[in-house]
């Protein structure tokens, strides 16, 4: 079989009735991860559980890894597309006229959506898990769902730093972000404990993102 004819479908290329059983994959995927560390989980049992073939799964990722990092940017997605809402609604309210209450810094801002994350993360450890597998996985269809998710993070980050010169909130993401990684890798592992991975990375963000901002964060 040319090498061609296993690659996915494109999503851009897919019916809803196929988005509809994309996610449906993805969808089991979060609902099972929670029991079956991500190194457990088989093809197999997320498309049963889907009540997709498992044929018809593998037309739309080509592997295991490809579906894990799709699962995890779905997931994440859910978080960063309420917390856009809420920047917006934020946004609006600060420009609304005299009288408004001003709304929190940027630090302020980037702590408040890191400690959600962090919850998250911590009512769901093998969300984390997850993280840590997909991140070195090597097949290049994981990676670009990586990368997509990459690109909406940095979106998510730029609108909580809006007023943030952008020669400081770019490398302050990529110290914030390499922070998260890391330490989500050490809690895992059993190496750091969760509120000293919260401390961490509450320092770092307050040591990168300090001086802007006008509320002090608790």
């Amino acid at each position: 079989m040319a090498k061609e004819e296993t690659l996915p479908q494109p999503v851009s290329t897919m019916t809803a009735a196929q988005l509809a059983r994309r996610r449906r994959l993805t969808d089991a995927v979060i609902e099972m991860i929670d029991q079956v560390p991500p190194d457990q989980l088989q093809m197999r049992d997320v498309a049963e559980r889907s009540g997709v073939a498992l044929g018809t799964a593998y037309r739309y990722f080509s592997s295991k890894d490809h579906l894990l990092a799709a699962a995890w940017a779905d997931w994440h997605r859910r978080l960063t597309d309420r917390v856009r809402g809420e920047v917006s609604r934020d946004h609006s309210r600060s420009n609304s006229g005299p009288g408004t209450v001003p709304s929190a810094g940027a630090c302020t801002r980037v702590v408040s959506f890191l400690h959600r994350e962090l919850r998250a993360f911590q009512r769901h450890p093998n969300f984390a898990r997850l993280v840590t597998h997909v991140e070195v996985a090597s097949d290049p269809f994981a990676s670009e769902e990586l990368a997509g998710l990459a690109d909406d993070n940095r979106t998510v980050m730029a609108a909580l730093m809006n007023d943030v010169p952008p020669e400081v909130a770019r490398p302050a993401t990529i110290a914030i972000n390499a922070t998260l990684a890391s330490g989500l890798v050490a809690w895992t592992a059993g190496r750091l404990t969760f509120p000293d991975l919260v401390r961490q990375l509450e320092d770092v963000t307050r040591l990168v993102l300090g001086g802007y901002d006008d509320i002090t964060a608790g």
